[in-house]
């Protein structure tokens, strides 16, 4: 049985209801013609002063979907994000690029390590990071620009491991530096004649005489103003000379002597070389004369003689 206070509002609602047609209203103004529950409304609870007022979610429309997918797609140009391995994604190889930067950064600290080893370790080490250099450059695809260099750089880094290998167990000595290859002489040049001294004011030079008994060098002036070549006695003993005949000679007080012959093998200073060269025996030094050089031109400097054409 409805209380007397729901019976009452009943007839208010109708009486309302009626007074909205009456005056040429529709009804349709979202009143609601489904029967109000009779129960009765309990006041709103209010909520503790402390706790924060909370405003609810507004469920994002269609036009706020297409907002929000427009900011978190990469745009034109724009590389994607990598998906990560957490993700079930499975990572790809490295790119050809990086395999080969990494070998080139493993085969420097190889080097960087023979460089500056001193044990049967250190050598060890330096053939790790050969091998680890290798493997990285046969793993460059054959599509990257890269390709055709890490197949080369490759073997040559194959060599290095071998000769690591090596030195790590004390098999090879460390390698000689490369001998300097020697200069070209200027054109035209025919002898470079170091000067050892000088004896008054003439210059001394090293020249090499062959004999049966072999070769020997010995200090000698070089005498512009002499028209041949004088050795002393025991030169020619020491080299195996030859005597052949005599000759006559002046010497520095006017007086003409004379003086055996001998034949020597060969003469041979600053790159030139005369063979079958007849020689007088005397004095106390050897005496380098016209016979051996005449037919050059001569520059003599401080330090060196120059014969050229």
């Amino acid at each position: 049985m409805a209380r007397p206070w729901a019976i009452a509002n009943w007839f208010m609602l109708g009486g309302v209801l009626c007074g909205l047609t009456s005056c040429g209203l529709s009804p349709r103004l979202g009143l609601s013609t489904a029967p109000i529950s009779t129960a009765p409304t309990e006041a709103p609870k209010t909520a503790p002063e402390t706790a924060p007022k909370t405003i609810p979610e507004k469920a994002p429309t269609a036009a706020d979907q297409q907002v929000l997918s427009a900011a978190t797609e990469p745009s034109a140009g724009e590389p994607a994000p990598a998906k990560s391995a957490v993700t079930g994604a499975n990572p790809a190889s490295p790119p050809g690029g990086d395999s080969f930067r990494e070998a080139v950064n493993r085969a420097t600290s190889a080097v960087a390590i023979g460089q500056s080893a001193q044990s049967h370790a250190d050598w060890q080490l330096a053939a790790s990071r050969w091998q680890q250099a290798i493997a990285l450059m046969e793993q460059v695809p054959s599509g990257s620009a890269h390709y055709p260099q890490a197949k080369a750089k490759a073997q040559e880094y194959k060599q290095h491991l071998a000769a690591a290998r090596q030195r790590s167990t004390g098999s090879i000595a460390p390698p000689a530096p490369p001998a300097p290859a020697p200069a070209a002489p200027p054109a035209g040049l025919v002898a470079q004649i170091p000067i050892q001294r000088r004896q008054g004011g003439t210059p001394v030079v090293a020249v090499t005489l062959r004999g049966s008994r072999g070769a020997q060098t010995f200090p000698m002036l070089f005498d512009t103003g002499a028209t041949g070549t004088l050795i002393t006695a025991e030169m020619a003993q020491a080299v195996g000379v030859t005597i052949v005949g005599e000759t006559q000679a002046r010497i520095a007080d006017g007086t003409t002597v004379t003086l055996p012959v001998g034949s020597v093998d060969a003469v041979e200073l600053g790159g030139l070389r005369r063979e079958q060269v007849k020689v007088a025996i005397g004095g106390s030094h050897g005496l380098l004369g016209q016979d051996i050089y005449g037919q050059y031109g001569i520059a003599i400097g401080s330090n060196q003689i120059n014969l050229h054409q």
